[in-house]
């Protein structure tokens, strides 16, 4: 008889293979969950720090790493791995999700703590999302039904665990967020062109010094460099009058000692 058409070759090896197998699987699940239990110290950490921040301040990315630094030695191994952008946005991400009005009742209202909105890992892609819309007006229904669609594996996970009404509204309300966040941008970053020239009364007038002999006499007269310096002595010279007309008034009301 052939050793293929013996049923004791295969029987004979499938003890000693079966308890290294299971011994194998059960490590991997210990590991796995002791790095998900770590994953959730880790989380709750940090968000119990973004919670002793006022919810009107926004914290800065300078903040997050230096926290990161200082808890660095805490930290799972897989998320020490990680890239440092790819570990502070996530961060970041977090305090987006508790700043939302609303949001810790909403929270609050789901049974399952797997179920909640803060779970960040899903929604990233959904941040991410809302982040390039290039938009002045809060993103359309239609509009986040075509996005899922186009990531079916992100639809999945979370209409797994919300229901549609709510996934819908709680993605307006990030982007309700990121667009008033914007606003505020923009407001600091530009300025009221038509605000007044505010000049201090103790300003001293000091008349431009001449420009050295060497620096532009000896120029082509028809080079650019030569045009460049004399059209940019030519507008500090229109400044000064300007500037003087604007003191003149005031230092001719002073009384004279």
């Amino acid at each position: 008889m052939s050793t293929s058409e013996d049923p004791n070759v295969t029987t004979a090896q499938e003890p000693e293979l079966e308890p290294e197998a299971e011994a194998e699987a059960e490590a991997e699940a210990e590991l796995e969950q002791e790095q998900d239990q770590q994953s959730e110290e880790w989380e709750t950490m940090a968000r119990a720090w973004l919670c002793s921040f006022p919810e009107a301040k926004e914290v800065s990315m300078a903040e997050v790493e230096a926290w990161i630094d200082s808890n660095l030695a805490s930290l799972p191994e897989g998320l020490r791995s990680m890239p440092r952008p790819d570990l502070s946005n996530r961060l970041i991400s977090f305090q987006n999700c508790i700043r939302l009005p609303n949001q810790e009742r909403e929270a609050s209202q789901l049974d399952l703590p797997h179920a909640r909105f803060q779970r960040t890992d899903q929604w990233i892609p959904v941040y991410s999302w809302l982040e390039t819309l290039d938009k002045e007006e809060v993103v359309k229904s239609k509009e986040i039904s075509d996005w899922l669609t186009e990531n079916p594996k992100v639809q999945e996970q979370l209409c797994s665990r919300h229901s549609r009404y709510h996934l819908m509204h709680y993605i307006k309300k990030c982007h309700l967020k990121i667009l008033k966040r914007r606003d505020k941008k923009k407001g600091v970053e530009q300025p009221d062109k038509d605000s007044p020239l505010k000049v201090q009364k103790d300003v001293v007038m000091k008349h431009p010094a001449p420009l050295p002999s060497s620096s532009v006499s000896n120029l082509p007269k028809d080079s650019d460099l030569y045009l460049a310096k004399k059209n940019e002595a030519y507008r500090k010279y229109e400044i000064l009058v300007e500037l003087e007309k604007l003191l003149s008034p005031t230092f001719s009301k002073q009384p004279s000692i």
